[in-house]
C-alpha cells in the first residue's frame, strides 16, 4: 500500500527562527523540515505562508517525474517537498559548474522535472531540474549523494545550479558512462 502524503489547505510553510529552518507544517503535530541551509534562503525571519494550489501541482508533477526511480515513498516525498521549498524560497545561486564534466548534450531548455545525470571527477549522480533556464538550471540532487571533490559532497535533496552543458540526458547516460568505463 502506498503511503504518499496528499497536500491539503491546512499545510503551511514557516520559518523556525529558533532552529533556523524552513518548515512545512502538515498539521496533526507533523512537520517537515526542509534540507535547505539557512544561508540559501531568501527570508530568514519568521513568516508563514499557505501551501498553494501551485505548490500542489508542482508536488504531483515532481512525484510523477520521480515515478520510475526506486525510492521509498518517504524518500520521494522528501525530495519533492525539498524541491518545492527550493523553487519558492531559495535565493539565486551561483553555478559551481567546474566540478562537472561538459557533456554538451542538451540543445533546448530542460523541462521542469526532467532528470539528468551529472559526471564529476569522482563519480556520477542524478539530479532533477526544478527551475529550468536557457543557460543554467536549478536542480535538486536525487542520488544518495554526489562527490564533487576530495572535500565536498552534495547530499540527496541538496540544491545546486548547473550549466545546462553539464546535464547528461538520463537515457543517454547509460551509453555515455559505459564508454567511460
Amino acid at each position: 500500500k502506498r503511503m504518499i502524503l496528499v497536500p491539503d489547505e491546512s499545510w503551511c510553510w514557516m520559518y523556525d527562527e529558533r532552529h533556523q529552518t524552513l518548515v512545512l507544517d502538515l498539521s496533526d503535530n507533523m512537520q517537515f523540515a526542509a534540507a535547505i541551509p539557512a544561508k540559501q534562503l531568501v527570508e530568514k525571519k519568521a513568516f508563514s505562508e499557505t501551501f498553494t494550489v501551485d505548490d500542489s501541482s508542482l508536488y504531483f508533477h515532481f512525484l510523477e517525474c520521480l515515478g520510475e526511480f526506486p525510492f521509498t515513498d518517504p524518500e520521494r516525498v522528501q525530495i519533492v517537498l525539498n524541491a518545492i521549498a527550493a523553487v519558492k524560497f531559495v535565493k539565486p545561486l551561483v553555478s559551481h559548474s567546474w566540478y562537472y564534466r561538459d557533456v554538451d548534450m542538451v540543445s533546448d531548455t530542460p523541462e521542469l522535472g526532467e532528470v539528468f545525470s551529472v559526471v564529476t571527477e569522482h563519480m556520477y549522480g542524478d539530479v532533477m531540474v526544478i527551475s529550468p533556464g536557457d543557460k543554467a538550471s536549478l536542480c535538486i540532487v536525487i542520488s544518495h549523494s554526489i562527490q564533487l571533490d576530495e572535500d565536498n559532497v552534495l547530499k540527496q535533496s541538496s540544491i545546486c545550479k548547473l550549466m545546462n552543458n553539464k546535464l547528461l540526458p538520463y537515457q543517454a547516460a547509460v551509453q555515455y558512462l559505459s564508454k567511460m568505463a
